[in-house]
């Protein structure tokens, strides 16, 4: 017993390996943190989106528009209230929620688009908005026929081309504004409400 030796090689490997593990599941539960947090931000920054659509689709068309922009974002309106030009929305995607509001002008700065959808007459409005002016839409060229679902989207009002100048100043915002470019190479101009699925 008085002839072992304490500082053996082979006796403190057993007591750091506990550490180690230790140290390896507790920054595998912070990576699972972060990952939570992470789609969480995701999350709510989508229902503000789809919120901001609904609302600005509300003010310029009612419920129903509201009720249609929300869903095209990937939303559900949880609650609606219409006072005067103003419409203010609460959606509700996934776990996030999100509450906006809207004012109905009649001033620069909106698109309103004859023919477009709510969806679509929202998104652009966001557009506007974000913007601080106006955004151009160009008629579909008939000889540069828009890839995938694009022109049964033309048909339906949920997708616009802008002027071919206009992009490098749209693309930026489109997002945010609930607008998609899904062919930036092979038809730039070509903008679509996101999040909507045909049947």
């Amino acid at each position: 017993m008085g002839n072992e030796r304490l500082d053996e090689p082979g006796r403190e490997c057993g007591q750091v390996l506990p550490l180690v593990t230790l140290v390896i599941v507790l920054v595998g539960m912070a990576c699972l943190a972060a990952g939570k947090l992470g789609g969480a931000a995701v999350a709510r920054a989508q229902a503000v989106t789809a919120a901001d659509a609904a609302a600005l689709a509300g003010a310029a068309a009612g419920r129903t528009a509201a009720l249609e922009a929300a869903t095209a974002n990937g939303g559900r309106v949880t609650g609606y209230q219409e006072a005067g030009a103003a419409a203010r929305v609460e959606v509700e995607l996934g776990r996030a929620t999100a509450s906006a509001q809207a004012r109905r002008s009649g001033g620069a700065g909106t698109t309103t688009g004859a023919g477009h959808a709510p969806a679509m007459r929202a998104a652009l409005a966001r557009a506007a908005q974000l913007l601080g002016r106006t955004v151009p839409v160009a008629a579909p060229l008939d000889d540069v026929p828009p890839p995938g679902d694009a022109a049964i989207l033309h048909q339906r009002g949920l997708a616009v081309d802008v002027p071919a100048p206009f992009v490098a100043s749209l693309a930026p915002v489109a997002a945010r504004a609930g607008l998609c470019q899904p062919y930036p190479t092979v038809h730039p101009v070509h903008f679509e409400v996101c999040g909507y699925r045909l049947p």
